[in-house]
């Protein structure tokens, strides 16, 4: 183990395309013992060398991402069996895979963005109903200064522009400070 670098997160750059599905097929088959991820590799990449497997095997816990284990049982053939490292699995899964975990925080992380939104919008309709109540007031003062007679044309066209004036004051806010 002494000649295993340390990886400190995963990363494309530091495996060529083979070494990655051979990571993966190690992900798969972890555990396993060194002949049978052996086999997975040659059947997967269709080698028929001896070594070409094992080389993939190799090159992997020399640049740490996987590791041997040698069994702890009592005789002469003990199995050495291929593990990745924790920290790997865990890159690996927030990289490609996502677990149940990733999955819980990626909601969570969906619904804060959300409620800071829904809390955008609320203050947008507060905003409106602000206007709305102004333009009520308008209406109401109108009413007031106005005699009866003439109400008709002149209470239209004051509706109208304290309306438009409101409308078109709130549009340009928005568009001036829209993203």
């Amino acid at each position: 183990m002494s000649n295993q670098k340390s990886v400190d997160s995963f990363s494309l750059r530091n495996l060529s395309m083979r070494e990655l599905e051979a990571l993966m097929i190690i992900l798969k088959d972890e555990g396993q013992e060194l002949p049978i991820i052996k086999t997975a590799i040659d059947t997967q990449f269709k080698y028929k060398s001896r070594t070409k497997g094992y080389d993939y095997i190799e090159s992997l816990c020399t640049k740490g991402f996987a590791f041997k284990k040698t069994s702890t049982k009592p005789g002469k053939q003990r199995p050495v069996r291929i593990y990745v490292k924790k920290n790997i699995r865990r890159e690996y899964e927030k990289l490609f895979l996502p677990t149940i975990t990733n999955l819980n925080d990626s909601i969570k992380k969906l619904s804060k963005d959300y409620m800071i939104e829904i809390k955008e919008e609320e203050k947008l309709r507060e905003k409106f109903r602000s206007y709305t109540e102004s333009i009520l007031q308008a209406i109401k003062n109108v009413l007031e200064e106005i005699p009866t007679k003439s109400q008709n044309k002149k209470i239209q066209k004051k509706i109208t522009d304290t309306i438009w004036r409101y409308f078109r004051a709130e549009m340009l806010k928005i568009e001036m400070f829209s993203k």
